[in-house]
């Protein structure tokens, strides 16, 4: 069955990225937005604050509707005891959680070494608060810290942004997608810097969320292509080289990762798993809408990758790096077999960052425009900076 709350996200962030670009629309929105802003900051602050009371009041039912808790609690606890959860099937599944008789079965980890490291010390050093509690409470962390430096980024007031930042916070309380989002907003923000260092930093770190959660490889994709762009158009091979160095010592590092647990028992339990049926089966999550349709064919999943690649192909047209970002996810998050929210926040960040270019600098404005050349002697400058 399509997931509709998964697809209905998907469709409005789309609808909203369109939009932000069209100068018509963008001047209603922000002239009803300014002329109207204490009532829409209530209205925020209040549905913030019922989803907190909901939240709290029924945190019972919360736990029982998340699964990832239960994972990460299982193959985390499994691993500081010297085990294998990328082999060992430890990890609990079900197939039909929301049915009167629920299917369990176990299964091997599904997200990557460095989640499982990250996670496993946060288990170590917060088990006595008990299982969900330190789950939840270091994803608050992680996704506060994250939302906290985003706010630098799109400089939003406060009063708008704490309730938006809040609700964020408890829909992902339960998901290890935090950890990965700071690392992506941490990119984000330092790309955004226009030098020459923090943009390797910013390719550093989006590498380091692709070792977390494999859909970060798409946005790191797009952005090392970005700046290969950039620097080819500027005839630049010092800069070339270094992109690639960075790319090339962050692929190794990958495999260290991924080395002690086993390579491809990695990537069948965290990578390829999630493009299969199997990854449908065994969990609640629905489809996406081109999976609904299609899936069925065994030409399937060649045309979802040609899908993606005609998207990756097709955004190096165009002059923004948000604007890249968000025409590839939006191609990758309507072929994936499974529905999941936490490739969704990719979405989210990256169009944030466009709505502020959108409204600093107007509706065209290019964040990073292609250079065609750029100061070498200037080490400390960068061909990947924000005009805005």
């Amino acid at each position: 069955m399509i997931d509709l709350l998964y697809n209905g996200i998907l469709v409005v962030l789309v609808i909203v990225w369109i939009l932000a670009v069209c100068r018509p629309h963008k001047g209603r929105v922000v002239k009803f937005v300014k002329k109207h802003r204490v009532v829409v900051a209530v209205l925020l602050w209040a549905a913030f604050l019922a989803f907190l009371v909901a939240f709290v009041a029924k945190i019972d039912y919360f736990t029982e509707i998340h699964d990832i808790d239960d994972a990460v609690e299982a193959a985390t606890s499994h691993f500081l005891h010297g085990g294998n959860p990328y082999v060992d099937e430890v990890v609990p599944r079900f197939s039909e959680k929301y049915h009167p008789d629920p299917e369990f079965a176990n299964g091997t980890y599904n997200y990557l070494p460095l989640d499982l490291l990250i996670y496993s010390g946060a288990n170590s050093a917060l088990s006595p608060i008990g299982a969900p509690a330190w789950f939840v409470l270091v994803n608050l962390v992680f996704s506060g810290a994250a939302l906290f430096l985003f706010r630098r980024v799109v400089r939003t007031e406060w009063m708008m942004y704490v309730p938006i930042a809040g609700v964020v916070m408890i829909f992902y309380s339960y998901d290890n997608a935090s950890f990965t989002l700071l690392l992506m907003v941490a990119s984000i923000y330092l790309w955004r810097m226009r030098s020459e260092r923090t943009t390797y930093l910013a390719v550093f770190l989006l590498s380091m969320a692709t070792m977390t959660k494999a859909y970060a490889a798409i946005p790191l994709a797009v952005l090392v292509l970005f700046e290969l762009q950039s620097r080819i158009s500027a005839r630049d091979v010092k800069r070339i080289g270094r992109i690639l160095l960075i790319v090339a010592g962050c692929a190794l590092l990958a495999l260290a990762l991924m080395l002690p647990f086993g390579i491809s028992n990695v990537l069948d339990s965290a990578v390829f798993f999630h493009a299969s049926e199997q990854s449908r089966e065994e969990t609640s999550a629905g489809g996406t809408l081109l999976s609904e349709i299609g899936m069925g064919s065994p030409y399937y999943g060649m045309a979802s990758v040609l899908f993606v690649v005609a998207a990756i192909v097709f955004s190096m047209r165009m002059k923004n790096l948000d604007d890249r970002v968000l025409l590839v996810m939006s191609a990758f998050l309507l072929v994936v077999v499974k529905s999941s929210y936490a490739p969704l926040t990719v979405l989210g960040v990256y169009l944030g960052s466009r709505l502020y270019d959108v409204l600093h600098s107007g509706p065209r404005a290019d964040n990073a425009e292609i250079r065609s050349s750029v100061s070498a002697a200037d080490d400390e400058s960068s061909p990947s900076g924000t005009d805005a």
